[in-house]
């Protein structure tokens, strides 16, 4: 990148604009031999904000007026220079139209840092219709999800299984209530069973079940009397949600990714509308369950080479088998089968 004098900036503008504008070139700018901003193109410097918007963390850095400024526009030719209040920025028009700005060292840092980290994680639609089609052709990683879809169904052996990427195992249960003492000494599924069988009693209705699965923290419960407070601090960065109420014959499904609820929102629209748990059984298999527009409609094709390449016939299975290629979601069968995972009661009140 090639450098120029701050003054020669001010002196001969519009040379300099004309060139950025023309190659799309960046230029360092110095003030006394000594780092000052960086001249970028408009459209480069609306890129790096486009991308940059996408990412939280840490305030933009921003100069303080340091520098005298013209009272007013400056015009060099056909570009007219306006510069901004902390003495540094500076915005070059053409025909009412930006074409250059200048941006302190800093904060074109600050802006490329955060649009590296947001893109890699963007593909354009093309890109991502291409790639989803290509997830929904993997098979499901490790156990998958779908073989525990009957024994779900009758809330066994839990009423509400979650799925949360971020807090380790051990992490997410005590934030939700676990009793550490249980975790600490192990406790296992199978010995809460033995102890209902052997004393005739229901606990285990009251404890929390733990693990992982490649990239997710599993957790199993049935949600009586609330007993496990479900708070995070900070939430997961994914979130997913299946609970089951036999009893009422509802069955649902929740996705939430970096806060933000990606159900469907009811047509009641208002200050108060929510999103609403997607309800499994509207699923019918051939046909596909989210609108094209919707946030959920990713998991069509997932769901459509569940129904094409897997041998389930059930609708909460198909659903489930959709889920666990499309998210990568497992459980371990033999481990829940034999009750050697992980559990704990909730912490007792003091």
């Amino acid at each position: 990148m090639n450098s120029v004098e701050l003054s020669d900036v001010m002196a001969d503008f519009a040379g300099l604009i004309g060139r950025v504008e023309e190659t799309g070139e960046r230029l360092s700018v110095t003030d006394g031999g000594e780092p000052a901003g960086v001249l970028l193109p408009a459209a480069d410097l609306a890129e790096l904000e486009h991308f940059a918007q996408r990412v939280h963390g840490g305030p933009r850095p921003r100069p303080t007026a340091g520098r005298e400024r013209p009272a007013g526009p400056e015009r060099q030719g056909p570009y007219v220079l306006y510069a901004h209040a902390d003495g540094v920025r500076m915005t070059f028009v053409r025909d009412r139209v930006t074409v250059a700005e200048l941006r302190s060292v800093a904060e074109l840092d600050w802006l490329e840092d955060k649009a590296r980290t947001a893109r890699q994680g963007y593909m354009d639609p093309k890109q991502a219709a291409a790639f989803e089609e290509f997830l929904a052709r993997q098979p499901p990683v490790g156990d998958g999800i779908a073989w525990i879809a009957e024994s779900w169904r009758g809330q066994e052996p839990f009423t509400v299984l979650e799925f949360l990427k971020g807090p380790t195992p051990e992490e997410a249960a005590l934030a939700y209530g676990a009793d550490p003492r249980d975790i600490a000494d192990g406790l296992r599924l199978h010995q809460v069973r033995d102890k209902d069988e052997r004393e005739g009693t229901d606990d285990l209705l009251d404890v929390l079940a733990f693990g992982a699965a490649g990239e997710w923290t599993w957790l199993g419960y049935h949600d009586v009397g609330l007993a496990f407070t479900r708070t995070l601090d900070p939430p997961p960065a994914h979130r997913i949600t299946l609970t089951a109420i036999m009893a009422k014959g509802i069955y649902e499904f929740a996705y939430i990714k970096d806060g933000v609820h990606q159900n469907p929102t009811p047509p009641e629209t208002g200050a108060d509308a929510r999103p609403e748990m997607y309800e499994i059984p509207w699923y019918t298999p051939g046909e596909p369950p989210f609108a094209p527009d919707a946030p959920l409609a990713f998991l069509n094709p997932h769901i459509r080479r569940a129904e094409e390449h897997t041998d389930w016939t059930d609708s909460i299975a198909l659903f489930f088998a959709g889920l666990e290629r499309a998210f990568a979601l497992s459980l371990p069968q033999q481990a829940l089968t034999t009750g050697q995972t992980p559990c704990a009661h909730p912490t007792p009140p003091h």
